[in-house]
């Protein structure tokens, strides 16, 4: 005798199938005996939305550039922006780019691709220069760097986008995020 094993849920096609198997003879399990498929179930469970804080887009002029630790901060105020640009220039930034999404518990901002110039402990600066805003210094932790696909095929420029989750935080570096957020955001 053959067994099948079938999808639970809501699949009507299957379930037609299934109840007609006994007559001709055959052993219909679940997809609860089938070790694979327990896995496969296992792994989704575990895969749950995981973002606990609401996301929001930030106005365009928002940048993220992640900089060795020991370089000086960047100062923003009283400053022109071709001020700025080399302020953020000599600080050596790893990456830098305009942020996409932000939230309490991280953002992602696409950069440019290049070579990683520092083996040094890192940290991200979220700047908005046009008005001045400045938060330095950021601990955050990894969560994605991938590729993203080319706007133009023929373009030579490998864009990325990286994301990170904010870690060890200061009672200051919250407040001024909120600040940021309430101030320069908008729901995603």
């Amino acid at each position: 005798m053959d067994t099948i094993h079938l999808f639970e849920g809501n699949q009507t096609d299957r379930m037609y199938s299934a109840n007609e198997l006994p007559e001709l003879g055959h052993d219909v399990a679940g997809v609860n005996s089938f070790p694979l498929f327990k896995w496969i179930d296992q792994h989704m469970k575990n895969r749950v939305e995981q973002r606990v804080h609401k996301r929001f887009l930030i106005s365009e002029d928002a940048f993220a550039l992640i900089r060795p630790g020991a370089s000086d901060q960047i100062r923003v105020t009283d400053r022109s922006m071709g001020e700025i640009a080399c302020a953020v220039y000599r600080s050596k930034p790893v990456k830098f780019g305009r942020i996409k999404n932000i939230s309490m518990g991280g953002l992602s901002f696409r950069y440019i691709a290049g070579e990683e110039r520092s083996s040094q402990s890192l940290v991200l600066d979220i700047l908005l220069a046009d008005c001045g805003f400045y938060l330095e210094s950021l601990m955050v932790k990894t969560i994605g760097d991938f590729e993203i696909d080319p706007d133009f095929s023929d373009s030579p420029i490998q864009m990325r986008q990286y994301h990170v989750q904010f870690e060890k935080m200061t009672p200051g570096q919250i407040w001024n995020l909120k600040y940021l957020i309430q101030n320069y955001s908008r729901i995603r």
